[in-house]
């Protein structure tokens, strides 16, 4: 379920250009790809996380085969694409003046660095990687061919072989360019490495430790110092598994783990924009029902309050009208009630009904999904509605104009058993009430009126209260 928090500024990068301190001395970067046709045109893209931007800026080859890209601006550092029609290589911004030589054919093998010590490390690395990943896809293909068992572990023990090559050849990198950009790229990828799982006083092994301290230790690696990180396609990744797979899928677990991210991502102005950013984004996405608890948390206790400086006033006021709806209709919340009235002319309130749960129905008889969705719910209401002792209030969206539409539908369906209302008194703004920006919209409210599901899919129901019944019986 979508809240639509989320405004396209706080998903894009800064600007392409970097504002630096003091005097700006702009770039200028020198590209030559032998083997290019010399009416290729030429493009600089650059990551925000794992997106790909490109930019403005373009060239093609001058008379020497060579691409320039100058300008006034300092560019902002971090991993960048040389782009062009049938190919692109990678290279780092650090500096902000040098010179790459390639060919079109091998690009990374093939390239000669001049001006760049960040790129020379980063293809120092690159080279040896890409030469000994040759070599580890001749041999699998190999493995997959051979059947005799000799031979097979003789071709899987030079792949360790390789494998100890690269692992080997890292650490020595990592230890020789310690402060390099590079090596914080590397250091981004690398999971924790768990120790022996320790014995508890029973004599048995702490099951829960491994989880604990891969969970504790995940972003052990990740220089939150360093902005670049934000414009690389690793750092998104592991934001992307920490969220998936290393927290509690339930709201309090959540806030709790995201918010000492964000805290922790505080350590540099561009890691904390993208982190809080990215955050709000994929909860904001996300399908699960009661994420919307985390967005309204996270746009409270940063955007509201004024930490995330980068919101403009017209992103705040936006913002602050969308919490405004969303925070009072999250799960656990009392639901608003409402005086409507019948097709009778009589007045029934929500909190009128007096049932352990009430199926609040949102809908409008000329919309086509409602038209298919609506005999459904009433077969479901016909079979569970003394069972599960529930009553469903049926909300038209529709005002006067709408009533002929309404009713005709009722009486054709036979929808009479169950409540059926409008706004004859023309009061409520249900698109602010209850968020009803599209019908039909289900809320499943207790007897208390308290909200214990939303925006439920009629065929999801069933499945949604045999659960809840389980819990139910299960508890003492």
């Amino acid at each position: 379920m979508k809240t639509i928090y989320i405004l396209l500024s706080f998903l894009l990068p800064f600007s392409f250009y970097a504002s630096a301190a003091g005097a700006d001395k702009g770039h200028d970067i020198h590209i030559k790809i032998k083997g290019l046709p010399n009416d290729s045109l030429v493009r600089i893209g650059y990551y925000y996380g794992k997106a790909r931007y490109i930019s403005q800026d373009s060239a093609r080859p001058d008379s020497k085969g060579e691409i320039r890209f100058k300008g006034d601006k300092t560019l902002p550092e971090g991993v960048y694409l040389c782009i062009w029609p049938k190919g692109y290589f990678e290279f780092l911004v650090s500096e902000q003046s040098f010179t790459l030589e390639t060919d079109v054919t091998e690009p990374e093998l093939d390239m000669k660095i001049k001006g760049s010590k960040e790129n020379s490390y980063f293809y120092e690395f690159r080279k040896y990687t890409a030469v000994k990943g040759k070599i580890a896809d001749s041999l699998s293909k190999l493995i997959s061919k051979r059947k005799n068992k000799d031979s097979l572990k003789t071709l899987k023990d030079e792949m360790r072989v390789i494998d100890k090559d690269v692992d080997s050849f890292r650490k020595v990198f990592m230890a020789k360019y310690p402060n390099s950009f590079a090596v914080s790229l590397l250091k981004a990828v690398i999971d924790p490495v768990v120790p022996e799982t320790p014995t508890l006083p029973d004599g048995k092994k702490d099951s829960t430790f491994p989880y604990r301290y891969y969970k504790a230790h995940y972003f052990d690696n990740i220089n939150f110092s360093d902005e670049r990180l934000s414009r690389t396609p690793f750092y998104e990744g592991k934001l992307e598994f920490y969220l998936k797979n290393m927290i509690v899928p339930a709201p309090d677990s959540i806030i709790r783990d995201v918010d000492n991210l964000i805290e922790r991502s505080k350590a540099s102005p561009g890691m904390f924009k993208y982190t809080l950013s990215w955050i709000l984004n994929y909860y904001d996405k996300s399908e699960y029902m009661g994420m919307d608890a985390i967005t309204s948390h996270l746009t409270e206790k940063y955007y509201l309050s004024g930490q995330a400086t980068w919101a403009t006033p017209n992103d705040i006021s936006y913002m602050t009208k969308r919490d405004s709806i969303v925070s009072h209709l999250l799960i656990g919340k009392t639901a608003v009630d409402l005086y409507l009235t019948d097709s009778n002319g009589k007045v029934i309130t929500l909190y009128s009904v007096n049932h352990k749960y009430t199926i609040l129905y949102f809908w409008d008889a000329t919309c086509g999904h409602c038209q298919k969705e609506t005999p459904i719910l009433h077969d479901f209401y016909e079979k569970n509605k003394s069972k599960l002792d529930l009553e469903i209030y049926a909300v038209t969206i529709e005002r006067k104009s709408g009533q002929k539409d309404w009713r005709a539908y009722i009486n054709e369906h036979h929808l009479g058993d169950w409540i059926n209302v409008w706004d004859s008194f023309t009061y409520y703004n249900f698109n602010k009430t209850y968020d009803i920006y599209s019908t039909p919209v289900i809320y499943i409210l207790n007897s208390g009126k308290q909200i214990i599901a939303k925006r439920v899919d009629v065929s999801q129901l069933q499945g949604f209260f045999d659960n809840l019944q389980k819990r139910e019986e299960k508890k003492p």
